[in-house]
């Protein structure tokens, strides 16, 4: 329920606060005192869209705020939770939206948010139905309020056909996705089976392109090898004139052995010593048989060549090492897989879509004739409702229409249809209702569904337009009816409507320094007899006679008061 509205600096209005309550909260000014800028800044501060041309003239900045009680409202105390708001644990919600002249600053709780967020709140405290509101009535929204109807009921079986059309949607953009994917692959299928098969004659082992290259650096230069060999072999166990390496490390190891004899000093020296003869003895038996293995064959050395030769060019088309050629090979070898295995895969999941539209269409087959049973008993309290809004004559149907294919939200659209005399064949509701047709139509939708929606609070403006005589009457105690399940604030320039009021405001405009000013002011007593007398007419002593009996007796029996006021209004 809302609390307070504060607004300063918007439009004609320098500052105003207006305290709210429950029941029905009126709101009455003679025309032109700024009764739409009252609706303007509740559509602003709910997250409507905003304007520079709202901030009042001279100002650099407009502030609009509004507080609510938000005790028990367990979907506003959800979605503080979600959006992570701050919460004072009080139950008290403070909307503020700030205009200057680059940008609108929304907070909720002090606490800065994006405008998406904040109308999220917006939306769910207030439902404003202005003057040209109606036109809800007549938008392609007819299925949402019949759904809104149906309750639980209705709302199950719809949101079982939303998932299952998501889930059909997205399995069957999988299937076109997928089709797309194959025929690119099946454009690429020649050259990858190529590629395969160019690497896998190759048959690239990894670490062959080092040995290779070792091998072929070998046979390059096994001449070479040989002399530098041989010539090492023959100074360490070759003859020759001079002795050889070995020759002299022997004679050092008897002559140690020798001297260690004498000093056993020496025998780690002489250990050493005889170690490296043994060592040097092993090695030159290795760089004999070394030299025997080496030999010179052109043919694989050209063998080398043209593998090494291989191995390049693939390197050059499929990766730098044979470690990423193999990779490669491993990753079309599964894209040709997937190509072979497409029809199949494509099968498989035609099978599943159409499992899906299947239990789709019997699930939206089923919403259609719940929302048919909902719409029949939602057209018999239509027409109570229109009869206590004098127009007993009306017919209400509800039109149901089948759509090519089952969509989001079934498979039909639903229509409203109104004959509002008798005997006269239904039309579209958008084809022939008048303004306040439109308006009492409104109002019985509006109470029927009250007790089904979770917005705490309603706002009408100019709800009564085009309505006059006893007609009125009804219009008034629809409203009081409704207020007693929902808050109401309503603009009106009805005083029929104005004598039910449980809170009444005037919106009073004045001139003040050479500048018009609006503010909104309580009315108590006598203010509100005075108010009553002069709308929409100047008061006279009659007028207010009959305004003071209206509200004397309003709590009683108010339709009589009403009766007799519109009587003399008449007169």
């Amino acid at each position: 329920m809302l609390l307070n509205l504060f607004i300063k600096d918007f439009g004609i209005i320098e500052k105003t606060d207006i305290d709210l309550g429950p029941g029905l909260n009126i709101l009455s000014g003679e025309t032109g005192s700024g009764k739409s800028v009252i609706i303007d800044a509740i559509q602003v501060v709910s997250g409507g869209r905003s304007s520079t041309e709202y901030i009042r003239a001279g100002c650099e900045r407009s502030i609009i705020q509004l507080t609510a009680d938000i005790s028990g409202l367990k979907h506003i105390e959800g979605l503080i939770s979600e959006r992570g708001i701050n919460s004072d644990g009080a139950g008290i919600i403070v909307m503020s939206r700030e205009l200057n002249r680059s940008r609108s600053i929304c907070r909720i709780n002090s606490q800065i948010t994006t405008l998406n967020v904040y109308r999220e709140f917006g939306q769910a405290l207030i439902d404003i139905q202005g003057q040209h509101d109606q036109m809800i009535l007549f938008a392609p929204k007819h299925l949402q309020l019949l759904d809104a109807y149906g309750g639980e009921e209705i709302a199950g079986a719809a949101a079982g056909v939303k998932w299952l059309y998501r889930e059909w949607a997205g399995k069957r953009k999988i299937i076109s996705d997928l089709q797309e994917k194959y025929r690119e692959w099946a454009r690429r299928q020649d050259m990858l089976v190529f590629q395969v098969n160019e690497i896998d004659s190759a048959d690239p082992v990894p670490g062959e392109d080092g040995e290779l290259e070792s091998e072929k650096r070998k046979l390059v230069n096994i001449e070479k090898l040989s002399a530098l060999v041989n010539d090492c072999y023959q100074c360490m166990y070759g003859g020759g004139p001079a002795e050889s390496m070995l020759d002299l490390a022997g004679k050092s190891v008897k002559n140690l052995d020798r001297a260690a004899e004498l000093d056993p000093g020496l025998y780690r020296a002489r250990e050493l010593a005889s170690q490296s003869l043994y060592q040097a003895d092993e090695a030159c038996r290795e760089l004999s048989a070394y030299m025997d293995s080496l030999e010179f064959y052109p043919a694989r050395l050209e063998h080398i060549e043209g593998r090494l030769e291989l191995l390049d060019r693939l390197k050059k088309k499929y990766g730098e090492t044979i470690e990423e050629i193999l990779s490669y090979r491993d990753e079309i070898n599964k894209e040709l897989s997937e190509i072979l295995d497409g029809d199949q895969r494509l099968g498989s999941l035609k099978t599943e879509l159409d499992d899906i539209e299947r239990r789709l269409v019997e699930s939206a087959s089923a919403l259609t004739e719940k929302r048919k049973k909902c719409a029949r008993q939602l057209e018999k309290d239509i027409k109570k409702e229109l009869i206590d809004l004098e127009m007993a004559g009306a017919e209400f149907v509800i039109d149901f229409t089948g759509l090519d294919c089952v969509g989001e939200t079934g498979s039909e659209k639903a229509e409203f249809y109104l004959s509002a005399n008798t005997g006269e064949p239904v039309r579209p509701l958008s084809r022939i209702a008048s303004g306040g047709e439109a308006s009492r139509i409104l109002l019985a939708v509006k109470g029927i569904l009250a007790e089904m929606e979770e917005t705490p609070s309603l706002v009408f403006d100019e709800v009564d337009t085009g309505i006059g005589g006893i007609t009125i009457n009804s219009v008034a105690l629809k409203l009081k009816k409704l207020s007693a399940r929902r808050q109401v604030i309503c603009v009106t320039h009805s005083p029929s409507v104005a004598s039910a009021a449980d809170r009444h405001m005037a919106i009073r405009k004045i001139e003040s320094g050479g500048r018009t000013v609006a503010g909104v002011v309580p009315l108590e007593d006598n203010e509100r007899v005075d108010e009553l007398a002069s709308i929409p007419f100047t008061a006279s002593m009659a007028a207010v006679d009959h305004a003071r009996q209206m509200l004397a007796r309003a709590g009683k029996d108010p339709l009589p008061l009403m009766n007799v006021f519109e009587s003399h209004r008449d007169h």
